[in-house]
């Protein structure tokens, strides 16, 4: 026979007679890798053949941000500042105006000033107190004066010529028609060209 025959006793077919032997389906191909020279040869798994179960990836927590700060306390709601009452065992001041030849006129309550003053609705029970002015500066009307334990408080009633403040210090300042300002004791009021002279004693 043309055939080979081996040491086992059978006999081998030349080579490229047969065909290859196939992989059975279902058995994956074993890859070809080339063996390192000089030791064990280097296998690398192929992803799609792992049997394993999948490890998940694990990725820390981030870092939060800084804590917002608190909200600051609620304001207290505002109150009304305390009213200065003069005890009963001291006695109330008495106020007066001094004139330019030293006559006084003394103020026992709210008074309005002025060459022919009339009562006005900001204080429909107050005292009339006219002036005698001969350059006639005032305004019939001119001002309101109500005294106060510290202060005098002045209004300028809107009048032609104004009411001008002249401290002890020296400092002028010019009212605002209108608006009542507080006067220190010893403070001179300029009523047009009439200048007097507000006083402070206690009874």
């Amino acid at each position: 026979m043309g055939g080979m025959s081996g040491q086992d006793g059978y006999i081998k077919p030349p080579p490229g007679l047969l065909p290859p032997p196939k992989t059975p389906d279902g058995v994956p191909e074993r890859e070809h890798v080339p063996a390192v020279p000089g030791g064990m040869p280097l296998f690398t798994p192929n992803p799609s053949h792992a049997t394993g179960p999948t490890i998940p990836s694990f990725r820390p927590p981030m870092p939060k941000g800084p804590a917002a700060p608190p909200a600051p306390p609620a304001a207290a709601p505002a109150t009304a500042p305390a009213q200065v009452q003069r005890p009963a065992s001291v006695p109330a001041p008495t106020w007066s105006l001094v004139l330019a030849d030293g006559s006084n006129l003394t103020l026992s309550g709210a008074t309005f000033v002025g060459r022919n003053p009339t009562a006005t609705d900001a204080a429909p029970g107050a005292q009339l107190l006219p002036l005698s002015d001969p350059a006639k500066s005032l305004s019939k009307t001119h001002a309101l004066l109500v005294p106060q334990l510290d202060h005098l408080m002045v209004t300028d009633l809107h009048s032609t010529n104004g009411i001008a403040v002249i401290t002890p210090e020296g400092a002028v300042t010019v009212l605002e028609p209108g608006r009542t300002s507080p006067i220190a004791p010893g403070s001179q009021l300029q009523l047009g060209s009439f200048v007097v002279t507000v006083r402070s004693h206690t009874q």
